[in-house]
């Protein structure tokens, strides 16, 4: 395995880069890029690492992979949670799948828990990611839009308090979507307006974090259709990338039209205040049992909470 430093030392100044921060250990024999990191128990939801923060850890060793190439922006990302994680450290690695000068290029990166001597023998894979990066400055072409998302109108929202992360992101949602009545249930739509409550900006780490950081829209139903406290652990989740973020607060819908046998879908947009599409994202995942996470009642989420 071979050792260097890629980036200069880094000064984290924002909660959320200390959380999802990562680094260079060395490339393996066999072409394997290495970068150690952490899940952490103030990102979580319950007793489980919150899958965008993991994909934000993810994304962070994929960034700096690519911080010395002609493509360094993420176009999409496809990740699949194959485990359930645990706190604490681990290792992403990184394996480039298509390489290019100036084309796109396509990388594999996957999440690993332990972190002592490298065997991969001796590893489990908790989430493989599959990324596709490109370069923004060099696409061009035909633009056209039909029956496209469209931004949530922030002025509908009213302040939200946040349950899971609360110490760490602030932000705004439209009630009236949430149970209004005993027996009736809600509507299936997530929308709001979202922020780091240090001053952190928007940038493609926190892209895969915001589109992953949303009350399961079926939640909205009510505990009636729902059957109490539940968990909605993700299967899969996919983002495009649409644009280069430059924003502090983002505006998210989420919706679930089909939810089958508990299993269902969530797809939106994430947008900056201006009304532009910063990226879409859709996930698959389970309805199941809030003891599925935790015993612990302490941290039992409450009706129309994040």
């Amino acid at each position: 395995m071979s050792n260097s430093s890629e980036l200069e030392p880094k000064k984290l100044q924002y909660a959320f880069d200390k959380a999802t921060d990562t680094n260079y250990i060395g490339t393996t024999s066999y072409g394997v890029t290495l970068y150690t990191g952490a899940t952490d128990q103030e990102w979580s939801i319950g007793e489980a690492p919150h899958g965008g923060a993991i994909l934000a850890t993810i994304t962070d060793s994929v960034l700096r992979h690519f911080s010395d190439k002609h493509q360094k922006d993420p176009v999409a990302m496809n990740g699949f949670f194959l485990h359930k994680s645990e706190i604490g450290p681990c290792v992403i690695a990184i394996e480039d799948l298509k390489t290019s000068k100036k084309g796109y290029c396509l990388d594999k990166s996957f999440i690993l828990t332990h972190v002592d001597q490298f065997d991969p023998e001796q590893y489990k894979e908790k989430v493989h990611v599959i990324f596709t990066m490109g370069n923004m400055d060099t696409e061009e072409g035909v633009t056209h839009f039909h029956d496209a998302y469209q931004a949530p109108d922030r002025k509908a929202m009213e302040e939200n308090e946040v349950f899971f992360m609360g110490d760490y992101v602030e932000g705004l949602m439209d009630r009236t979507i949430v149970p209004q009545e005993e027996g009736k249930p809600g509507i299936p739509v997530v929308n709001q307006s979202i922020k780091f409550k240090d001053g952190r900006v928007t940038d493609f780490k926190a892209i895969p974090y915001w589109c992953d950081l949303f009350i399961p829209p079926p939640v909205m139903l009510g505990s009636e259709i729902m059957g109490g406290p539940c968990w909605c652990p993700t299967m899969q989740l996919e983002v495009q990338f649409k644009r280069r973020p430059n924003t502090d607060e983002v505006l998210t819908s989420i919706t679930s039209p089909h939810i089958i046998n508990s299993r269902f879908d969530a797809s939106g947009g994430v947008w900056d205040l201006n009304g532009k599409l910063l990226a879409i994202t859709r996930h698959q995942c389970l309805i199941v049992p809030w003891t599925r996470n935790t015993k612990q009642d302490s941290i039992k989420p409450t009706q129309g909470k994040l």
